[in-house]
């Protein structure tokens, strides 16, 4: 990695980010990874963005199914946000509860929230793409929970004020 490589990374992880699973199904088979890069684009019409790297199968197979759901997770699913950030493929859901949405994607059970999209575009970025999706549905799941972070390259958790 060269040295303009790191400082770009070091200096990203400076922002700090939500963590989502990103999760759709293919050919009767699920599949899943982890991403930071999920935000809304618009309200009307209600659409939603992530990138993701061009050489993953998982790119492929969230192009070709045309739907997937975004599931915003808890602060105590860090275990599954590694595991779908780097366990094989055919590990990955052996470790989370899940339901099939409408469109049947995987829904990751304890995750803060989901939302379901229909892609709608994909746009070429440098080595990854922009998944574009206008949302068709969207659940609140545990409007208590504390959300599960990123900053500086680790986990992270959000301080509660006492104000």
């Amino acid at each position: 990695m060269t040295e303009s490589i790191l400082r770009f990374r070091q200096t990203l992880g400076m922002f700090a980010t939500g963590v989502a699973i990103v999760t759709t199904q293919h050919e009767d088979e699920y599949h899943g990874l982890t991403v930071n890069s999920f935000t809304s684009v618009s309200l009307s019409p209600m659409l939603i963005q992530f990138n993701v790297a061009r050489n993953t199968n998982a790119h492929r197979y969230l192009h070709d199914s045309g739907v997937f759901v975004v599931n915003i997770l808890a602060e105590d699913q860090q275990l599954l946000s590694t595991i779908f950030s780097g366990a094989p493929p055919a590990e990955r859901f052996r470790h989370a509860e899940i339901h099939e949405s409408a469109n049947a994607c995987p829904v990751i059970e304890g995750s803060l929230a989901y939302i379901e999209a229909r892609l709608v575009n994909i746009f070429d970025a440098g080595d990854h793409s922009i998944f574009l999706g206008e949302v068709v549905d969207m659940r609140i799941m545990r409007p208590d929970a504390a959300p599960l972070l990123y900053f500086k390259g680790q986990y992270s958790k959000l301080l509660q004020s006492t104000a």
